[in-house]
């Protein structure tokens, strides 16, 4: 996405390479953690739903 302008971009990262290696992990991890637990709960919600077209092949691996 290019919605977000140069200078905007160029503050985000000066923030976060401000922040300790350890802080720039944690978040890391949690963010990690929050989106695998997105992709399970969106492929439960796909298999209850009937959707021929779900397939757990591509989550297999994130069990």
């Amino acid at each position: 996405m290019n919605d977000t302008p140069q200078h905007i971009k160029e503050l985000q990262l000066k923030i976060w390479l401000s922040k300790s290696p350890a802080e720039r992990l944690k978040k890391f991890m949690e963010d990690n953690a929050s989106l695998f637990q997105f992709w399970r709960m969106a492929q439960k919600s796909s298999n209850k739903s009937g959707n021929p077209k779900a397939s757990n092949k591509s989550t297999d691996s994130l069990k």
